[in-house]
């Protein structure tokens, strides 16, 4: 696949410099469907950024890993075959170390700081990080209510997780998984309804609104709710691209994307709780205690020391200096 990109990338490359010059729509991956809260986001965003640049900055959101699969996301933007897009923590972190801290659950806090205090604390390195990669990273948000779905029952105590069949969506989230007792199992999103019927998993990590969307109460009506955040989605464009705009688009666009940061927390947070409330209406919900919550925490955080100590350069270190001292 990223051969194949690297051969459209010479050619997306001319076609996206004349596009900036001319004032025409940037066309951008979304990663899900076009009804959910992130999709709407970039929508919003999309509009802010056009009103804000007087109509010479536009983005075009196509959903559904249509442009560029999610898995291939980052390398689709920064090679240029894309000029913008979504990338999701848990298919960047292989790539990019430091974002494995921002893949698991519980990576950012809710509250004390809010997640939006703290998304803008690292928002510099976090850019930072991304920069070496190719692109630049505008807003992002993580997922609330980080959860399991199951077919059968809840997740509350580690004694329940013990040989359960768990979906996960990342390499360190598999190892939050299995530090809980349970076997990790990497499927594809398009595969997991009809796993979860078969019992070819029991559970799988999930978030309210993607449950909802992908239908997935329908076989798995038991939603264990951790009330934590992890699991950052990033709203990022092509560097190349990015550094050919003029200077007052760079500014307006920058400007929209900072305020999007406490807006896109904000929204997220609320999405999630009215996606559970939707859940409880064919399923059922349970959520994690203080006791809980803290058992989770204390066999996982060993897996984010684990993250940190593989994590080398300057940006990447700080970011995560800053995520875990709101773990303390």
């Amino acid at each position: 696949m990223k051969a194949y990109l690297t051969r459209l990338a010479s050619l997306a490359i001319v076609a996206l410099t004349a596009t900036a010059v001319q004032a025409e729509t940037f066309q951008f991956a979304g990663a899900f469907n076009d009804k959910d809260q992130f999709t709407i986001l970039a929508r919003d965003w999309a509009a802010k950024v056009k009103a804000a640049t007087n109509g010479a900055v536009a983005f075009d959101i196509v959903p559904n890993g249509a442009l560029v699969p999610l898995p291939e996301a980052l390398d689709g933007i920064s090679l240029g075959v894309v000029p913008a897009g979504m990338v999701v923590a848990s298919f960047v972190s292989g790539t990019i170390p430091a974002m494995g801290y921002a893949e698991m659950i519980d990576g950012l806090p809710v509250d004390n700081p809010s997640t939006g205090e703290a998304m803008k604390a690292i928002w510099n390195n976090l850019d930072a990080v991304f920069n070496q990669h190719g692109v630049t990273a505008l807003f992002g948000a993580p997922a609330y209510s980080s959860g399991l779905v199951c077919r059968k029952g809840f997740l509350k105590a580690k004694a329940d997780w013990a040989g359960k069949k768990i979906r996960t969506a990342g390499r360190w989230q598999a190892q939050q998984v299995a530090a809980m007792g349970a076997v990790p199992m990497p499927l594809p999103p398009s595969e997991l309804y009809v796993a979860l019927q078969n019992g070819v998993v029991d559970c799988a990590l999930m978030t309210p609104s993607i449950t909802m969307s992908a239908r997935l109460y329908e076989v798995a009506p038991f939603y264990t709710n951790t009330e934590m955040a992890g699991n950052i989605t990033t709203i990022v464009m092509n560097l190349d691209v990015w550094k050919k705009l003029p200077d007052n688009q760079r500014a307006a666009i920058r400007k929209v994307s900072d305020e999007m940061i406490q807006t896109a927390a904000t929204t997220m947070r609320e999405s999630a709780k009215s996606g559970l409330i939707d859940f409880a209406k064919t399923g059922e919900v349970y959520q994690l205690s203080s006791d809980e919550q803290a058992e989770f925490a204390k066999n996982t955080g060993p897996i984010f020391d684990k993250v940190a100590a593989s994590v080398k350069d300057a940006p990447g270190t700080a970011m995560i200096k800053t995520l875990a001292s709101y773990r303390k």
